[in-house]
């Protein structure tokens, strides 16, 4: 078949970005004919992916790429036959896909705030309702996110709705030696280390307060960027944090995983975090706020840790004993890789499988 990906693509970070690009790998693996409409960048381009000019603004963003994609994907529709169109996150790239009156079939996948944030804001509710409603198929990547978008009460979504949960490249994400980790000989202290975006929604104001009062010492690493990130560091001054580096974004989270002891995820607001799979896939201990999917993918203190939302206190408490278990941790991280090698391992794919 010939299917154009709409969404986030490398060089961008963030779990969408590596969503769209698994699945670009797995449908070219299968002999699919695979072309990819995303947002610009300063980067080369393969000749299969096709950049969206936007106005780099918040609210301009996502208007100037519903227009500038539309009319590409209307020339990658006609140009290359294509039998469907797999967006990725409603709006705006799902939302585009739905003004497509041409003969082909139109499916998107709902990653998480795009159904836990976008449908209580006045602008954006009917325009949510308006795509899932005109969408061929809908793959939500939790049970909790399509309970969510039913509770819109859009006629027939039930019957057009799957669950496809989210996988990671377990020979890509996977554990490596201790002679091969160079981070703890620079910082000489137990790794706990963050990955994703500085926003709202990862709680990061509440990984700051945990190691505010933490009662062990390790050192906190926090890779990512985004709009909160002059104010984390405007908090860490002011608290005089010691043991704390904003690190900047990575683009080889396969990399840096590996060299931590705990991995952390904050988040007051989740979909399916790629990260958390990622982390257990290198065999990680992961600790994780009790959002989104985590309790399908968590069992506590088994393959993981579970906090409560927003409870810097807890979150602390649970880093400060993993930092003095390190057979605790081995046992997490163990269980966790093979978590993730039974249940997490093959991207699953409605419309080819």
């Amino acid at each position: 078949m010939n299917i154009c990906i709409i969404g986030q693509y490398p060089p961008q970070v963030g779990g969408v970005a590596t969503y769209t690009k698994q699945l670009e790998d797995t449908l070219t693996n299968k002999g699919h004919n695979v072309y990819v409409l995303t947002y610009s960048s300063d980067c080369s381009r393969k000749d299969n992916v096709f950049e969206a000019k936007t106005i780099n603004i918040p609210l301009l963003r996502g208007i100037s790429f519903i227009i500038s994609s539309y009319f590409i994907l209307n020339k990658i529709v006609d140009k290359y036959n294509i039998d469907i169109i797999h967006a990725n996150y409603l709006l705006p790239q799902a939302f585009v896909a739905t003004l497509i009156h041409k003969d082909v079939k139109i499916v998107a996948t709902a990653h998480g705030s795009d159904i836990n944030i976008l449908p209580s804001k006045i602008f954006t509710k009917p325009l949510i309702k308006y795509t899932l409603k005109h969408l061929d198929n809908v793959y939500f990547v939790s049970e909790k996110l399509q309970k969510k978008a039913l509770a819109l009460n859009i006629e027939g979504l039930i019957e057009k709705s799957h669950i496809t949960p989210n996988t990671v490249d377990t020979n890509k994400f996977k554990p490596i030696s201790d002679d091969k980790k160079k981070l703890y000989t620079k910082y000489k202290k137990p790794l706990v280390m963050f990955i994703g975006n500085l926003v709202v929604q990862k709680g990061l104001k509440y990984l700051l307060k945990a190691k505010e009062i933490s009662k062990t010492e390790y050192v906190l690493l926090i890779y990512g960027d985004g709009p909160k990130k002059e104010e984390l560091k405007e908090y860490i001054n002011q608290h005089n944090i010691k043991d704390i580096y904003l690190m900047g974004k990575t683009n080889i989270p396969e990399k840096i995983i590996p060299e931590s002891d705990i991995m952390v995820l904050p988040s007051i607001s989740e979909g399916a975090s790629i990260v958390a799979l990622e982390s257990m896939s290198c065999q990680k201990p992961l600790i994780a706020t009790d959002t989104g999917n985590i309790q399908s993918i968590i069992t506590n203190n088994e393959n993981g840790v579970i906090v409560p939302v927003a409870d810097y206190e807890k979150l602390a408490n649970a880093i400060d004993k993993l930092v003095d278990d390190e057979d605790k941790r081995n046992t997490l991280g163990k269980n966790a890789r093979k978590t993730i090698e039974r249940d997490y391992s093959q991207m699953k794919i409605p419309y080819i499988n």
